[in-house]
Protein backbone atom coordinates (compact mmCIF):
# COMPACT_ATOMS: atom_id res chain seq x y z
CA UNK A 1 0.00 0.00 0.00
CA UNK A 2 2.88 2.35 0.80
CA UNK A 3 4.41 1.71 -2.65
CA UNK A 4 1.09 2.50 -4.32
CA UNK A 5 0.71 5.76 -2.37
CA UNK A 6 4.27 6.88 -3.22
CA UNK A 7 3.75 6.00 -6.88
CA UNK A 8 0.48 7.99 -6.93
CA UNK A 9 2.19 11.03 -5.39
CA UNK A 10 5.05 10.84 -7.91
CA UNK A 11 2.61 10.55 -10.82
CA UNK A 12 0.60 13.52 -9.54
CA UNK A 13 3.74 15.67 -9.27
CA UNK A 14 4.91 14.67 -12.76
CA UNK A 15 1.43 15.34 -14.19
CA UNK A 16 1.46 18.86 -12.71
CA UNK A 17 4.97 19.45 -14.08
CA UNK A 18 3.82 18.33 -17.54
CA UNK A 19 0.86 20.72 -17.54
CA UNK A 20 3.01 23.61 -16.34
CA UNK A 21 5.63 22.92 -19.02
CA UNK A 22 3.04 22.57 -21.79
CA UNK A 23 1.47 25.97 -21.15
CA UNK A 24 4.55 27.91 -20.02
CA UNK A 25 6.67 27.59 -23.17
CA UNK A 26 4.11 28.56 -25.79
CA UNK A 27 4.52 32.04 -27.22
CA UNK A 28 2.51 33.05 -30.23
CA UNK A 29 3.79 35.05 -33.19
CA UNK A 30 1.99 37.21 -35.72
CA UNK A 31 2.44 37.18 -39.48
CA UNK A 32 4.26 40.28 -40.70
CA UNK A 33 2.76 42.26 -43.55
CA UNK A 34 5.40 43.31 -46.08
CA UNK A 35 5.29 46.03 -48.73
CA UNK A 36 6.67 44.14 -51.73
CA UNK A 37 8.37 40.92 -52.80
CA UNK A 38 9.94 39.55 -55.95
CA UNK A 39 8.76 36.19 -57.27
CA UNK A 40 10.54 34.85 -60.36
CA UNK A 41 11.83 38.34 -61.16
CA UNK A 42 8.39 39.96 -61.03
CA UNK A 43 7.86 42.46 -58.25
CA UNK A 44 4.55 42.23 -56.40
CA UNK A 45 3.51 45.24 -54.31
CA UNK A 46 1.11 45.12 -51.41
CA UNK A 47 -1.89 47.43 -51.76
CA UNK A 48 -3.92 46.25 -48.77
CA UNK A 49 -3.53 44.96 -45.22
CA UNK A 50 -7.10 43.79 -44.73
CA UNK A 51 -7.60 41.00 -47.29
CA UNK A 52 -6.57 38.16 -45.00
CA UNK A 53 -6.16 37.82 -41.25
CA UNK A 54 -3.70 35.05 -40.38
CA UNK A 55 -4.19 33.50 -36.96
CA UNK A 56 -1.41 33.91 -34.41
CA UNK A 57 0.84 30.86 -34.50
CA UNK A 58 3.50 29.06 -32.51
CA UNK A 59 6.78 29.85 -34.29
CA UNK A 60 8.68 26.97 -32.61
CA UNK A 61 6.95 23.73 -33.50
CA UNK A 62 7.70 20.17 -32.44
CA UNK A 63 6.30 18.34 -35.49
CA UNK A 64 7.02 18.70 -39.19
CA UNK A 65 3.40 19.69 -39.90
CA UNK A 66 2.52 23.37 -39.57
CA UNK A 67 -1.10 24.50 -39.92
CA UNK A 68 -1.61 27.94 -41.42
CA UNK A 69 -5.08 29.20 -40.61
CA UNK A 70 -6.98 32.42 -40.80
CA UNK A 71 -9.99 34.35 -42.02
CA UNK A 72 -10.70 36.23 -45.19
CA UNK A 73 -13.64 37.16 -47.36
CA UNK A 74 -15.13 34.87 -49.96
CA UNK A 75 -13.32 34.84 -53.30
CA UNK A 76 -9.87 35.88 -52.07
CA UNK A 77 -7.19 33.87 -53.89
CA UNK A 78 -4.38 32.79 -51.58
CA UNK A 79 -0.99 31.48 -52.71
CA UNK A 80 1.42 29.98 -50.17
CA UNK A 81 5.16 29.73 -50.86
CA UNK A 82 7.95 28.30 -48.68
CA UNK A 83 11.73 28.52 -48.65
CA UNK A 84 14.52 27.41 -46.30
CA UNK A 85 17.24 29.97 -46.82
CA UNK A 86 16.60 33.61 -45.96
CA UNK A 87 18.75 34.75 -48.91
CA UNK A 88 17.00 32.44 -51.41
CA UNK A 89 14.38 34.08 -53.64
CA UNK A 90 10.77 32.93 -53.74
CA UNK A 91 9.89 31.24 -57.04
CA UNK A 92 6.92 29.46 -58.56
CA UNK A 93 8.77 26.24 -57.70
CA UNK A 94 8.33 27.14 -54.01
CA UNK A 95 4.53 27.28 -54.21
CA UNK A 96 2.94 24.71 -51.89
CA UNK A 97 -0.72 25.66 -52.10
CA UNK A 98 -3.03 27.89 -54.11
CA UNK A 99 -6.72 28.13 -53.29
CA UNK A 100 -9.73 30.45 -53.21
CA UNK A 101 -11.42 31.16 -49.89
CA UNK A 102 -14.95 29.82 -49.68
CA UNK A 103 -18.21 31.15 -48.26
CA UNK A 104 -17.35 30.74 -44.58
CA UNK A 105 -14.22 32.87 -44.95
CA UNK A 106 -12.16 30.57 -42.74
CA UNK A 107 -9.26 28.51 -44.05
CA UNK A 108 -6.64 26.10 -42.72
CA UNK A 109 -3.84 24.51 -44.71
CA UNK A 110 -1.28 21.97 -43.56
CA UNK A 111 2.25 22.82 -44.63
CA UNK A 112 5.05 20.28 -44.26
CA UNK A 113 8.25 21.89 -43.01
CA UNK A 114 11.76 20.48 -42.80
CA UNK A 115 13.99 20.64 -39.77
CA UNK A 116 15.36 24.11 -39.15
CA UNK A 117 13.79 27.43 -40.14
CA UNK A 118 11.17 27.72 -42.87
CA UNK A 119 9.96 31.02 -44.30
CA UNK A 120 6.33 31.05 -45.41
CA UNK A 121 5.01 33.69 -47.80
CA UNK A 122 1.27 34.27 -48.13
CA UNK A 123 0.04 36.29 -51.12
CA UNK A 124 -3.66 37.16 -51.03
CA UNK A 125 -5.35 38.69 -54.10
CA UNK A 126 -8.85 39.94 -54.78
CA UNK A 127 -9.59 42.12 -57.78
CA UNK A 128 -6.75 44.69 -57.84
CA UNK A 129 -5.92 44.42 -54.12
CA UNK A 130 -2.89 42.42 -52.93
CA UNK A 131 -1.72 41.60 -49.42
CA UNK A 132 1.67 40.00 -48.71
CA UNK A 133 2.46 38.39 -45.36
CA UNK A 134 5.53 36.56 -44.10
CA UNK A 135 5.82 33.92 -41.36
CA UNK A 136 8.92 32.33 -39.87
CA UNK A 137 8.62 28.83 -38.39
CA UNK A 138 11.32 26.79 -36.67
CA UNK A 139 11.14 23.02 -36.31
CA UNK A 140 13.63 21.03 -34.25
CA UNK A 141 13.39 17.29 -33.93
CA UNK A 142 13.52 16.58 -30.25
CA UNK A 143 11.81 14.35 -27.80
CA UNK A 144 8.93 16.20 -26.21
CA UNK A 145 8.80 16.73 -22.48
CA UNK A 146 5.54 14.76 -22.33
CA UNK A 147 7.18 11.74 -23.96
CA UNK A 148 10.09 12.01 -21.53
CA UNK A 149 7.61 12.03 -18.60
CA UNK A 150 5.89 8.93 -20.00
CA UNK A 151 9.23 7.10 -20.08
CA UNK A 152 10.03 8.17 -16.49
CA UNK A 153 6.62 6.98 -15.23
CA UNK A 154 7.00 3.70 -17.12
CA UNK A 155 10.43 3.14 -15.59
CA UNK A 156 9.11 3.90 -12.08
CA UNK A 157 6.19 1.49 -12.51
CA UNK A 158 8.53 -1.19 -13.84
CA UNK A 159 10.88 -0.71 -10.88
CA UNK A 160 8.01 -1.25 -8.42
CA UNK A 161 7.09 -4.46 -10.20
CA UNK A 162 10.55 -6.00 -9.63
Amino acid sequence: MKKFASMAVIMLILFNLTLTYAFAGETLSKAKNINSIEIDGSKIASTSTSLVEIADYNSNITTSAFVLSGKSSEGVEISIYTKKDKKEAFTQNNIVEKFTVGKSGYFAKKINVDEGTTYILVVAKKDSDVQISMLKVSYQKEESFGRWIEKVISNIINSFGK
